[in-house]
């Protein structure tokens, strides 16, 4: 009866292995050697380690002495981290038509990954510490230098579990002669779908809070964890219904102008609904030229994560702007942090309260054709995005709480707390008669920040997208090139209600005007936002034969948290240089009975290119580079 139905079952298997670093303690939750420790130098007396008396003095008693173990890395053997994944895929669809003019699709799809790792030659800090307290030969020796120092008693392998869901149906009709216009037949489309989405993620015990180890500072979770270099992260789920709805419309106005309408509609069961339309032309009053654009509003919905996510502890060391406005304005820094730069806990979290981002987005450009085998694009573009979902980050958190004591100034000072979002430790007497000199009340150091994932700032972006096709046929093969790329004239964000609080005390005179706002302002070159994206490609195919030669171009961008010192006594940013690399290929086809098989040999970072140097962890700015440096493979397909 003309109906068909269609299926798919897919699956997909990967297993890596993963070499890393050694484990090393966070600075701010220290193991300490204790004093019967059988390798300890400064050990009891008659101890079979302990120092001679001539080296270390006779103020050091009989009974040993703590130490306390600072910067030290378990160096004895690497991380090993095994990783099995697993994706399911099953789908069924059935297409039809109804009359002569319309045609329907609907089909139902069920999805499921699972990921589980485990990372072995871990060091848990409750067993490291006791085998830091045993008086036996079988003691931790952290004097050793990585030789015969038993740490195999304090290692364990830690799991992280993960899966995700998806369920839907979906249902859409379209007719391409719905009726006519000036420039021909309009076609439409009408579709509803409805997915469940859900997600789960296991942390291990020694992750999760199961399993608590506590320092002798007394510091324990949800601040520290009982896996040495790792942070507390709780198990998390969460799951959501989605129904959405939406239409279309393509007319042809005139012979030479298209339209398109668009509108969509979804609801979701945690955060509301929305609606975003959508309005696009094609004009081309020649073969040679067209003019097209479009104006949309967009959004993006919290993915689950965000939303449902329970405290995510990291440690970070950031700058503590109370800390330094009393030593800005009694120029001391008496008791206090010397630079107020320390390490502070983030705890992030989900919450509930999200709204979906939401984008007002343009687009004008022209399609030249001035021959047959060449084309050119030039596109304008501007995107504008209200309620951007983030972090208002550490630093933020306390110039709030700066602009908060400075507007309090001494009033009420046993019961006045500040930003409600900081952790801080009790007042440092020492430190206290500075705080009264600032005018503001006396407080501690962070220890943690409550950061909820939040509806944020403003975001502006600009710029304009390019790209070159142009095809050539020879007598000694078939030549295709292409050159694309992405200018960026305008990266800006603008605060939020929290930002734009700081940002008025500031003009108001209230806290200097110095003392930054992390993540607004001009950000285009900062940190990774690069004004130039672009690549090209030349590909080559003669017969069974076919090679392929691509380039990628990344611009210069600055790093903001690193400054250099000039001869003159100023400071300038610290630029990353631009980076650019290169992939070849070359593949050759053949059939084999009813079949076709093609092998490709390649390599990527033809030249070897390092990434940029640059103040991070391993040496280069990972969120715009890699530094895999060169690498081969081989690829073979099957066609039946």
């Amino acid at each position: 009866n003309g109906t068909r139905i269609y299926s798919e079952l897919n699956y997909y298997e990967s297993k890596t292995n993963l070499i890393r670093h050694p484990s090393a303690s966070f600075s701010d939750v220290k193991l300490r050697v204790g004093p019967q420790n059988y390798y300890n130098p400064l050990g009891p007396c008659g101890s079979p380690n302990r120092l001679p008396e001539e080296l270390i003095g006779t103020e050091v008693p009989c009974e040993g002495v703590w130490l306390e173990i600072d910067n030290y890395r378990l160096a004895e053997v690497p991380r090993i981290v095994d990783n099995d994944a697993q994706v399911y895929r099953i789908l069924v669809g059935l297409q039809g038509t109804i009359g002569s003019d319309w045609d329907w699709d609907s089909a139902i799809l069920y999805n499921k990954a699972k990921r589980d790792e485990t990372t072995h030659n871990r060091f848990s800090n409750t067993l490291l510490q006791e085998a830091l307290e045993d008086p036996t030969a079988a003691a931790y020796n952290p004097f050793g230098a990585g030789v015969n120092t038993n740490y195999e008693r304090a290692m364990v392998d830690v799991y992280r579990n993960s899966e995700a869901e998806l369920s839907l149906i979906d249902f859409k009709i379209s007719n391409a002669n719905l009726f006519n216009v000036w420039g021909g037949p309009v076609g439409f489309l009408f579709g509803a779908e409805y997915r469940d989405e859900s997600f789960k993620d296991d942390r291990d015990p020694r992750l999760d809070g199961t399993i608590v180890f506590t320092d002798w500072q007394g510091d324990t979770f949800p601040f520290v964890s009982d896996v040495v270099n790792s942070s507390p992260t709780l198990d998390n789920s969460g799951s959501r219904d989605v129904t959405s709805l939406y239409t279309e419309f393509a007319i042809p106005l005139l012979d030479t102008l298209d339209i398109q309408l668009a509108l969509r509609y979804e609801d979701f069961s945690d955060i509301g609904d929305t609606t975003v339309p959508k309005i696009a032309f094609g004009w081309r009053p020649t073969d040679w030229f067209m003019l097209r654009g479009s104006w949309s509003e967009a959004f993006r919905a919290p993915n689950l994560i965000t939303v449902n996510e329970e405290i995510v502890a990291r440690n970070n060391t950031e700058k503590d702007w109370v800390c330094q406005y009393v030593q800005d304005v009694t120029g001391s820094d008496d008791g206090l942090d010397e630079n107020c730069e320390y390490s502070m806990q983030r705890r992030a979290g989900g919450s509930s309260e999200l709204e979906p981002e939401k984008s007002d987005n343009s687009s004008i450009g022209i399609v030249l054709t001035p021959l047959p085998n060449l084309t050119m694009t030039l596109d304008f573009w501007k995107i504008k995005k209200e309620d951007t979902i983030g972090l208002f980050g550490e630093t933020n958190h306390t110039l709030l709480d700066l602009v908060l004591r400075v507007q309090n100034g001494l009033n009420n000072c046993d019961s006045f707390g500040g930003d409600p979002a900081l952790g801080r430790d009790a007042v440092d007497p020492d430190a206290a008669p500075l705080f009264l000199q600032a005018g503001i009340c006396p407080t501690g150091q962070v220890e943690f920040v409550n950061d909820l994932y939040a509806n944020l700032d403003t975001r502006e972006v600009e710029g304009y997208d390019f790209g070159v096709y142009y095809d050539l046929e020879t007598g000694i093969g078939d030549w295709t090139f292409t050159w694309v790329g992405s200018i960026y004239t305008r990266y800006d964000q603008k605060g939020g209600t929290l930002a734009k609080f700081i940002e008025q005390a500031q003009a108001d005179g209230q806290i200097p005007g110095n003392y930054t706002i992390q993540g607004l302002g001009d950000l285009l070159r900062m940190n990774g936002n690069q004004e130039q994206k672009m690549n090209a490609r030349v590909r080559w195919d003669y017969n069974q034969w076919g090679a392929s030669l691509a380039w990628f171009y990344l611009s210069d961008f600055y790093q903001s948290s690193l400054t250099l010192d000039n001869e003159d006594g100023t400071q300038t940013l610290y630029v990353i240089p631009s980076h650019d690399y290169f992939n070849a290929s070359i593949d050759y086809d053949f059939d084999i009975g009813s079949s076709t098989t093609r092998v490709r040999f390649g390599i990527n970072n033809l030249t070897d290119e390092r990434a940029p140097l640059a103040d991070r962890y391993f040496g280069y700015y990972s969120d715009a580079h890699n530094d895999y440096g060169r690498s081969y493979y081989l690829d073979v397909r099957v066609w039946f």
